[in-house]
């Protein structure tokens, strides 16, 4: 059981830490001009909207799809029996990431973030 739980605290601490890093490089953007925020994420935003005539909120996005091998899907414990990993009707992952900043009278002012693997977007940052 407690195999277990080191299993459940490692991959928590795996999500915090991609969490954190993605936190790390976009709290220091928090200030800086529009232009700036922009050169900081690499790539023009993949959305944008004027929600006020001095506000505006700029979505990037990351996303990635990969095919999970059958031998990746096997078994799973369950009330202490093997069971099979129910297979999807395309046995596909899908992970995806969408940073979203607020930008008022051109100085970006807060960001948020969601997604089941924001790991995409720290590394694509990290490369800067």
């Amino acid at each position: 059981m407690s195999r277990y739980a080191l299993l459940a605290a490692l991959l928590a601490g795996a999500c915090a830490s991609a969490a954190d890093a993605l936190d790390y490089r976009m709290k220091p953007l928090v200030g800086t001009n529009e232009q700036a925020l922009l050169v900081a994420m690499g790539r023009p935003p993949d959305a944008s909207a004027q929600p006020a005539p001095s506000v505006k909120v700029l979505q990037w996005r990351w996303q990635r799809s990969y095919a999970v091998p059958d031998r990746m899907l096997g078994y799973t414990y369950a009330s202490g029996t093997v069971q099979p990993i129910p297979h999807t009707s395309e046995g596909m992952v899908r992970e995806a990431c969408l940073v979203e900043w607020t930008v008022e009278q051109g100085i970006a002012t807060h960001y948020r973030w969601q997604g089941n693997d924001c790991s995409i977007a720290v590394a694509e940052l990290t490369k800067r």
